[in-house]
């Protein structure tokens, strides 16, 4: 732990990001977030060195009239997306690396029939690399499903992120 805990002293400001949120790093930043069946999805454009994070906790909006809000896997891709390359960022998408993190199996909750059940986890992953695809965004790195969560640290401006999966024992909640 000594060798995480050095790596990870930093002057840089520290953003916890709680499930449904989002945040798009306009200067060099800390991004955290505490991880099971929901899903990051970290940007990175390398050309401007700046990036985005989110902690998207279900797919899509099924319900049209709900809300779209960051809560979903897809709104908060395309937001970031669009954001990053056509915010005041302007990066073009062929520019642009992602990283996939989450979508553990550690709710017994599945969807569908149950000879095909699907976890909420992997409907997460599912939709985190249909938008990416969607927005020709190539997965640079994928870590993702198992039945630990895990706590990810993004670094905003060089794109690392480090991981620290949680044994089955230890996971929170």
């Amino acid at each position: 732990m000594p060798k995480i805990k050095a790596i990870l002293d930093t002057d840089l400001p520290v953003v916890n990001l709680n499930p449904g949120e989002l945040f798009v790093a306009r200067e060099p930043t800390l991004i955290t977030t505490l991880l099971g069946s929901c899903v990051s999805v970290c940007l990175f454009c390398p050309r401007q060195q700046t990036g985005a994070m989110c902690h998207g906790v279900m797919p899509v909006r099924a319900d049209l009239s709900m809300e779209d809000s960051f809560r979903f896997v897809e709104s908060s891709v395309r937001y970031m997306v669009e954001i990053l390359t056509h915010g005041d960022v302007l990066c073009p998408n062929a520019g642009l690396v992602a990283k996939i993190f989450g979508g553990a199996d550690v709710l017994a909750v599945h969807f569908g029939p149950a000879t095909n059940a699907r976890s909420i986890g992997s409907l997460n992953i599912k939709a985190a690399r249909e938008a990416l695809a969607r927005y020709n965004v190539s997965v640079a790195v994928e870590e993702v499903g198992g039945v630990c969560g895990c706590k990810l640290f993004f670094y905003s401006h060089t794109g690392e992120v480090l991981l620290r999966r949680f044994s089955r024992s230890s996971v929170p909640g």
